[in-house]
């Protein structure tokens, strides 16, 4: 089995681990931050570990830190892993939750993998390939290299924005605050007075841009940089960017802290 692949069969093989938990009831606790977490986090995370050890890439995920900053500050490439991102849907069991696995190379993330296990739909993006989409994605787990995926790809390209509607902008459905609002009155409602604003969980938001679906995604909450790897590489492969609101300028990758400031990603 190629490296390429690998980080899709771990995506496919968390969601499916993911999914199974989903079905049950569960546990759910909550971290320093407040934040919850559940069994489901824990899981996927090691199902991603397990898969991803063949690649002898250092791993970095939400639920498992292994190096101090001095130590990855070092790294020229490594895993950056959210086995469960959208906790907070998953315990509303709204469906909107995804598993996102992204290649940090020299600070950027440059490969990314979005699954979403309720849909069972894959989005991810590779060095040398633009952006696949594919649905019904949990037939490739047996799959075994990069190539079978193309071929059953349903979407092989960027996306072009050329639906008959209104410019949308997406907020977090669980995380929307003040901060966000005046910023879509303050800057976007003057150049778009018939804006709407729609909300989405976890890294869908990005896929919705990247396919078309919505234009931006302004946010203000607390998020990681774990929360946005894998999706600003998907949102790239569009033709997309992902920046700080502050400033305009890239997000920054394996900072001494994780958070990152907030930003607004579009294209």
């Amino acid at each position: 089995m190629n490296n390429e692949f690998l980080p899709v069969k771990a995506a496919l093989q968390a969601g499916i681990a993911i999914m199974e938990i989903y079905a049950q009831q569960f546990d759910v606790q909550m971290k320093a931050d407040l934040s919850p977490v559940t069994q489901a986090d824990f899981l996927a995370s090691e199902i991603i570990k397990e898969i991803l050890k063949e690649t002898k890439i250092p791993f970095i995920s939400e639920e498992e830190i292994l190096y101090s900053y001095e130590e990855r500050s070092q790294f020229k490439v490594y895993w950056l892993v959210d086995p469960l991102d959208g906790t907070v849907e998953f315990v509303n069991r709204n469906g909107e939750f995804t598993v996102n696995i992204a290649l940090i190379e020299n600070n950027k993330p440059t490969t990314g993998i979005i699954y979403a296990p309720v849909t069972k739909t894959l989005w991810c993006t590779f060095n040398n390939y633009g952006l696949i989409k594919l649905t019904e994605a949990d037939r490739l787990v047996n799959c075994t290299s990069i190539d079978e995926i193309i071929r059953k790809a349903e979407v092989l390209t960027t996306y072009n924005n050329t639906l008959s509607r209104p410019y949308t902008v997406l907020t977090s459905r669980s995380h929307r605050n003040q901060e966000v609002d005046d910023y879509i009155n303050n800057h976007l409602r003057p150049l778009h007075p018939d804006l709407v604003i729609d909300s989405f969980g976890s890294s869908l938001k990005f896929t919705r841009i990247a396919e078309g679906i919505a234009d931006c995604y302004v946010c203000y909450s607390k998020t990681k940089e774990w929360d946005t790897a894998a999706a600003e590489t998907i949102l790239r492969a569009a033709g997309g960017q992902v920046l700080r609101i502050n400033d305009m300028q890239a997000l920054q990758y394996n900072k001494k802290e994780w958070d990152n400031p907030p930003f607004i990603a579009f294209r």
